[in-house]
């Protein structure tokens, strides 16, 4: 017989849901699917001999702590917290902020000490509900931030949530030793910020996705959180040069938004003269349905602000479409190698117009660029290698825990 492999214990805190996940908790309201690079990752080592891996997130409608077992992972799901009166009175009861997000940090500290892990990896510090909960385990446990982006860049409001997820942010990136990162950007962003961070190449996994053949039934489509800074005032802007060339253009929304910001951008396309231009889906409980609704459009937009790399976009050149954006973030690194997204400066909102034009009326650089989009997410995102990053990432992480302790004894 040979012998028994060791597990690493790994605990993930993050945030996620999906259609299963409500299922499985039956919350007093379902929410949006969330993080799919999570479940998709998290399905995807589960078939790893060597990592047993536990998941930690908040959930806004559920009652004290929900436990289960899905392919093998062990997932924790914890509430808030927040009163009732606290999510509908901004900025008078900020509950939550008001106790320092205690009230998790409590919980996920009970539930971490239950699973005694042998390395922690926080998913991102941008979201004070989970990211500062994590702050407690430092020295205690070996630990690893994953950077989803760097919200301190970006974030310049005043209001309390801004605020306090930047300072949270800020302490994280400061005082933690160990980040995994997928972009270069990313690397230069954090050490720019904090030099003695030391990296880890970690990609998550991704869906397998493949075109559809469909018939197209939109020019554009805009899939993602439907706000300011992914751009939907940008699309809806470039629809009003768009229509001047053409004698029709259609574009076909998804993605969640509350009823007053959704009736701020009907506004905003009707003064513009493209809302009969606009088809507003709105939210779909499942990315195949997302999938399938997108695969009906010619090309995808999404001239978000700053990013990393969004999973639209990467979705979007799997499922052939080709993609026009803005230079922000890690985005441009797609055309590293050669151009497989059409890209502007930020804010460029002609020149986003042109990159559509160009599409739509060449039919040669349409084909390439819908060929090149497929090749270029098959090259650089192998979910082969994400088994061995993450088991990597761990060893180096929790040797250096052990050896940093060692010096602590001996001194």
């Amino acid at each position: 017989m040979g012998e028994q492999i060791k597990k690493i214990k790994v605990a993930w805190i993050c945030k996620v849901s999906d259609p299963d996940i409500n299922d499985r908790l039956k919350p007093l309201k379902r929410t949006p699917q969330v993080s799919p690079w999570i479940s998709h990752t998290a399905n995807y080592l589960s078939d790893d001999p060597e990592i047993e891996l536990h998941i930690i997130s908040p959930h806004e409608y559920i009652t004290g702590i929900k436990r289960f077992n899905r392919n093998g992972v062990y997932y924790y799901f914890f509430n808030n917290n927040i009163p009732i009166w606290g999510r509908h009175w901004p900025g008078i009861f900020k509950w939550d902020i008001m106790t320092n997000y205690a009230h998790n940090k409590r919980v996920v500290g009970k539930i971490i000490q239950s699973i005694n892990p042998d390395v922690i990896h926080l998913q991102g510090a941008e979201n004070p509900y989970y990211s500062s909960t994590a702050l407690q385990f430092l020295g205690k446990y070996p630990l690893v931030v994953n950077l989803q982006r760097m919200s301190l860049n970006f974030f310049r409001g005043n209001s309390k949530e801004a605020v306090k997820a930047v300072e949270v942010e800020q302490e994280i990136l400061s005082k933690f030793k160990h980040f995994s990162v997928r972009t270069k950007k990313m690397k230069e962003d954090l050490l720019s910020y904090n030099p003695k961070a030391i990296t880890h190449w970690v990609r998550y996994s991704i869906p397998e996705l493949v075109p559809k053949s469909v018939k197209k039934e939109y020019d554009l489509v805009y899939f993602a959180q439907i706000c300011k800074t992914k751009g939907i005032e940008d699309t809806i802007e470039c629809l009003r040069i768009l229509k001047s060339k053409f004698r029709k253009v259609t574009l076909c929304i998804m993605g969640s938004c509350n009823s007053t910001y959704k009736e701020y951008l009907l506004n905003m396309a009707e003064e513009k003269g493209v809302k009969d231009c606009i088809l507003w889906k709105g939210f779909l409980p499942s990315l195949e349905e997302v999938h399938n609704e997108a695969s009906k459009a010619k090309i995808s937009v999404l001239p978000t602000h700053w990013d990393i790399i969004p999973g639209t976009i990467i979705e979007s050149m799997q499922l052939g479409l080709p993609v026009v954006s803005y230079k922000a973030g890690s985005i441009p690194e797609l055309n590293e190698d050669r151009e497989n997204v059409l890209l502007s400066e930020i804010g460029d909102i002609e020149g986003l117009a042109n990159n559509i034009i160009r599409l739509l009326t060449d039919g040669e650089l349409y084909h390439t660029m819908r060929e090149r989009g497929i090749d270029c997410i098959k090259n650089r995102y192998n979910n082969e290698n994400v088994f061995q990053q993450h088991l990597d990432c761990y060893h180096q992480v929790i040797e250096d825990f052990r050896q940093s302790k060692g010096n602590i004894c001996r001194q």
